[in-house]
């Protein structure tokens, strides 16, 4: 029936409701009769747009990624020490992701019933964040500045560092001082000595074995 077509307009519409009540109350607060209500539709066609809360969470939270990605991406684009790229960069996932952890589990929970074009846009930012690490850390390496590496697994292995500190935050830690960590651990590991000399970089551990 006619009447019961999707259209972008309608979803669109339910979204920037969503996004209004998950910003006033934690995930599990919020009732899908409360977004109903707030964007002005019945229960049946919120549920045909979104069978379920987790799926319309999803949806609202990638909604607005689009910003903060492209803030990310030109982070790259700054001309300073590996160190201080990274700590940003890393400072603003944990930036945005503060209070939305949920949202990395449902991305794998998900990913398949999203509409094709969000899942594609999740991907291709995720490719894209990863392509910036590692033309990151391919500068520094050629620079001397850290040893010669797989630059593929060394950004993934990042990534996941920062979902660990987005699902296990660490209380009083703020988003610059849990970047300043995850970057230090990253570059210099955990052993004494792992830390090089001021100004050296990590020069002096080039080439060194394990």
């Amino acid at each position: 029936m006619p009447g019961r077509q999707k259209s972008d307009e309608k979803r669109d519409e339910i979204l920037a409701a969503a996004e209004k009540e998950f910003a006033r109350r934690d995930f599990h607060l919020v009732l899908m009769d409360d977004v109903a209500a707030r964007a002005g539709v019945g229960k049946g066609t919120l549920y045909r747009y979104f069978p379920t809360k987790d799926e319309l969470f999803l949806a609202t939270v990638l909604r607005g990624l689009d910003e903060s990605h492209a803030g990310f991406l030109r982070v790259f684009d700054e001309d300073a020490p590996i160190e201080k790229i990274l700590e940003t960069a890393v400072a603003r996932m944990l930036s945005y992701f503060s209070g939305r952890a949920p949202l990395l589990t449902l991305l794998q929970r998900y990913e398949d019933r999203l509409p094709r074009s969000e899942t594609e846009a999740w991907q291709r930012r995720r490719e894209e964040a990863l392509a910036a690490i590692v033309g990151a850390l391919e500068r520094a390496e050629r620079g001397g500045r850290i040893r010669q590496m797989d630059t593929g697994i060394a950004a993934e292995m990042l990534l996941g560092m920062v979902r660990t500190a987005v699902h296990y935050p660490r209380k009083g830690m703020n988003a610059a001082t849990m970047a300043h960590e995850i970057v230090a651990l990253f570059l210099n590991g955990v052993r004494h000595g792992a830390t090089p000399a001021r100004g050296s970089g990590l020069r002096a551990v080039r080439g060194a074995r394990a």
